[in-house]
């Protein structure tokens, strides 16, 4: 059964993969990601069993899955407050493009949800795959920002010509709304930790060609959270002072987007500079604004 639900979803995967590249703004891409996160929660529901965690994050509660039989793997950690089964009837909101018209908490639920069953899925049929939920997060956010924007990105940009060669630096997306118009640079990343300033560094390499202001960065991940699975303990590795020194002296970066927001980067709008870390959710109701050009 878990070889053929695997074939099932790993096909649909490829498909989600393809249809992004070609036009990530596209209905299709919206499809696909609505059927791999209804299989998956029908894959969770019906094979697995909910793995309480011992979470040392204050005020966060934290489960796994754990497949019924077979190898006794467990899936990463999940944040309970925001994982929902129910979110399947609200699903349309991705195909329709309308997240905007749910309230803040019932879009925290869809967005987290439909990022983590999928990854949750491939954690109990794959062994030690990384990157498949990685891919499949970055294909969620390049869809939802392209349709939001209303155009496709580019995965690099040129940033230096000498002569007639050109060099270009690889990113994660950029978003150009157009001559006049507000540009986006905007990594993607499960988790950061140590690897946030490759964020930082890059956001400095455009703005010394292009000019301070012409991109505005914008940082989207997904959770700070560690699972011991030995302990079944889960912590949230956050490193605040760092983010300080980097936005300082390094690049600011306008906007740190999280779907399962750590507190200690929520704090940090007052911090000197004051940093912007919300949850993703929010970014739709802002999106307007961000695109105004400055």
């Amino acid at each position: 059964m878990s070889s053929r639900i695997l074939s099932s979803l790993q096909a649909r995967y490829e498909s989600l993969k393809v249809t992004v590249s070609n036009d990530a703004k596209s209905p299709q891409a919206a499809k696909f990601l609505i059927e791999l996160t209804d299989m998956s929660l029908k894959f969770l529901e019906k094979t697995s069993v909910r793995v309480p965690l011992i979470s040392l994050v204050p005020n966060k509660s934290y489960f796994s899955f754990s497949l019924k039989s077979g190898k006794q793997k467990t899936a990463r950690a999940i944040n309970e407050a925001l994982f929902d089964f129910k979110v399947r009837d609200r699903l349309n909101h991705i195909l329709n493009n309308s997240l905007v018209t749910l309230p803040q908490e019932e879009r925290k639920k869809l967005l987290y949800t439909t990022a983590m069953a999928f990854c949750c899925a491939i954690d109990l049929l794959k062994k030690g795959d990384q990157k498949t939920p990685a891919t499949y997060f970055e294909c969620l956010i390049e869809h939802l920002l392209s349709r939001t924007f209303g155009i496709n990105p580019r995965s690099e940009v040129e940033v230096l010509r000498l002569e007639e060669e050109a060099s270009t630096l690889p990113t994660d997306l950029i978003f150009d709304l157009g001559p006049g118009k507000s540009k986006f640079h905007v990594p993607i990343k499960i988790s950061t930790r140590e690897r946030v300033i490759q964020v930082f560094a890059h956001q400095k390499v455009l703005d010394g060609v292009h000019g301070i202001g012409t991109f505005t960065g914008m940082l989207v991940c997904l959770t700070e959270t560690k699972l011991d699975h030995t302990k079944n303990e889960v912590v949230e590795i956050c490193l605040p002072k760092q983010w300080i020194l980097y936005q300082r002296f390094i690049a600011p970066i306008h906007r740190f987007y999280y779907f399962d927001l750590p507190k200690k980067y929520a704090l940090l709008k007052t911090s000197t500079p004051p940093m912007q870390v919300l949850s993703f959710s929010e970014f739709f109701d802002e999106a307007q604004s961000l695109t105004v050009p400055k």
